[in-house]
């Protein structure tokens, strides 16, 4: 079974890619998948979302040569939901969902010295993830509160900007081939949001690991 999908051609293409290449996940009932910000058009009519602002992601590096194909995915947090019990499916409220995974393709354009990917590549790649999780999670926070899952007075998501990354790089990442990054919620503070990533193939072979964190600014702030 074909995962659940944001509407849209190109998102739909980039699942049945990914299954062809052995992205297994993508099949499972329970499997949401999604482009990301920096993929996805922006919604003009929507003046409180989190708005991408991204071009790297968006232009620089969305071609064939660089990563064509990239969306997201995460368990779907709505499934068999208990209505009654939704302090408990949702502890870390504003947040939905407290992992999101990056599926994406990399090609010869990301090459650095040694034709493998290139390291500062893999960190933009991870800074990526970890903004999905806020992004999504505005996605998701936005919905629970339409579906009456949890309650309005639930602040959204706000506005983050990266605080810190500290990487470690296991082993060469090959091109082309196809890389799944995954970045975990680990500790929620008044302002900041701290995270692990895993960047690994399908089988579970990590290229890096790295602990970051965002800060949250008022929405008025400049950055």
């Amino acid at each position: 079974m074909v995962a659940e999908a944001q509407a849209g051609t190109p998102l739909n293409d980039h699942v049945q890619y990914f299954i062809s290449q052995g992205i297994d996940i993508l099949q499972r009932p329970s499997t949401v998948s999604f482009l990301p910000a920096s993929r996805r058009e922006r919604d003009p009519e929507d003046k409180t979302a989190l708005v991408s602002r991204d071009r790297m992601f968006r232009n620089l590096l969305n071609t064939e040569r660089a990563i064509p194909r990239l969306i997201g995915l995460h368990e779907n947090p709505f499934r068999d939901i208990n209505p009654t019990s939704t302090s408990a499916r949702f502890p870390d409220l504003p947040f939905i969902v407290n992992s999101i995974t990056l599926v994406l393709e990399v090609r010869e354009d990301l090459h650095g010295f040694n034709a493998t990917v290139n390291g500062g590549a893999i960190c933009a790649i991870i800074d990526e993830a970890m903004g999905s999780i806020l992004t999504q999670n505005d996605v998701l926070n936005r919905e629970a509160k339409v579906k009456g899952y949890i309650p309005t007075s639930i602040p959204n998501i706000a506005a983050a900007a990266t605080a810190s990354m500290d990487v470690k790089y296991l082993k060469p990442v090959p091109t082309p081939s196809v890389v799944l990054a995954t970045a975990t919620l680990t500790r929620l503070g008044r302002r900041s949001i701290s995270m692990r990533v895993v960047v690994a193939n399908k089988d579970g072979r990590e290229y890096a690991r790295a602990d970051g964190s965002f800060v949250s600014f008022p929405t008025k702030a400049k950055i």
